[in-house]
């Protein structure tokens, strides 16, 4: 199975992975052994940048993060997705979820049909895709 990743999963699966939810920490897995792929929006690659530069994750350096961002990139599990503008115009439709960068989150995962790694309660409570979390 593949995947999307909201922005909070992927950093605690990389920094904290105490703090994933059981059917999240299950797929993170599934990805490392190679039995499922993950699909990273380019906005949750701002969003982990700005939550770094910020230090909201102890322990965890800008190096760090650009270093699991590069290896990323050469993993045949993962794809960094870039921002389309058929996505920013879909995630229009999507007004129960008030954040963009939420929207946009989402607008990628409704584009390639497939469930959000989550724990985002507006998320969760739009409907608007189908959720992994616990």
């Amino acid at each position: 199975m593949d995947y999307v990743t909201d922005t909070h999963p992927l950093l605690w699966a990389l920094f904290k992975p105490k703090l994933l939810g059981k059917a999240a920490f299950a797929v993170f897995k599934e990805v490392e052994n190679r039995h499922a792929r993950l699909y990273v929006p380019a906005i949750v690659l701002s969003e982990m940048i700005m939550v770094i530069e910020k230090g909201r994750i102890p322990n965890a350096t800008m190096p760090m993060l650009l270093t699991e961002i590069d290896l990323m990139k050469l993993s045949p599990d993962h794809e960094l997705l870039a921002l389309l503008p058929d996505t920013v115009l879909a995630s229009r439709t999507l007004t129960a979820i008030p954040d963009i960068f939420d929207r946009l989150i989402v607008a990628e995962a409704l584009r390639l049909g497939l469930p959000l790694i989550t724990h985002d309660s507006v998320i969760t409570n739009s409907g608007s895709v189908s959720v992994v979390w616990d």
